[in-house]
């Protein structure tokens, strides 16, 4: 198929839940491989907005910068198969309204690792479960000294209780090829720096 003839037409989208978070019902049909047109599609989407992740990384002093905190989509695993609910992760955060991206990497950094002064390099802009949600992830690196930073950060009114980790280059590297991370953001930040070199 060529790309001017991967087309979706009937468009119909419904909001089933609108609070935090929104749930959308879309019906659809696209255009085949094979030719001709799809049966009409109902998916659910999960509406959130776009968001920023801010990989914290200290290039001189070889050092990387994850945030660690308690995660609501990992509390089921964490009780059925006696995991960590708490997990590794950089810096992120919803975009919100009116705010550019950069503007919301600096905020997140400062809420959530007390980085006020920094500036930040994009370096991917992609989708983490688009078969269920239109979420966009906007990854961001910014190359910070880490001494300065303090052990704990994160805003009380939107109860975060985050600690921060400071791992060695090294040791990160270990850890990623031993598939000890679990969180995409952090898989995908690691590669992009370990590759770049």
């Amino acid at each position: 198929m060529t790309e001017d003839r991967k087309k979706i037409t009937e468009i119909k989208k419904t909001t089933l839940y609108k609070g935090f978070f929104q749930l959308d019902e879309v019906k659809y049909r696209f255009a085949k491989y094979s030719g001709g047109v799809s049966k009409s599609v109902t998916r659910e989407l999960f509406t959130r907005g776009d968001a920023v992740v801010v990989f914290l990384y200290d290039s001189k002093n070889k050092k990387i910068v994850l945030i660690e905190q308690c995660r609501t989509g990992a509390i089921d695993f964490f009780q059925e198969n006696n995991q960590q609910a708490w997990l590794l992760e950089p810096v992120a955060g919803m975009i919100d309204k009116g705010e550019s991206k950069i503007e919301a990497c600096a905020r997140e950094a400062e809420e959530e690792a007390a980085v006020t002064d920094a500036s930040f390099e994009h370096i991917y802009s992609y989708y983490p479960s688009p078969a269920a949600c239109e979420e966009v992830l906007h990854l961001y690196g910014s190359d910070i000294d880490y001494a300065a930073l303090p052990k704990y950060a994160g805003l009380e009114s939107e109860d975060e209780d985050i600690h921060i980790v400071i791992l060695d280059y090294a040791e990160a590297k270990e850890k990623l090829f031993a598939g000890e991370f679990n969180v995409a953001s952090t898989i995908i930040a690691l590669q992009w720096l370990f590759l770049k070199g």
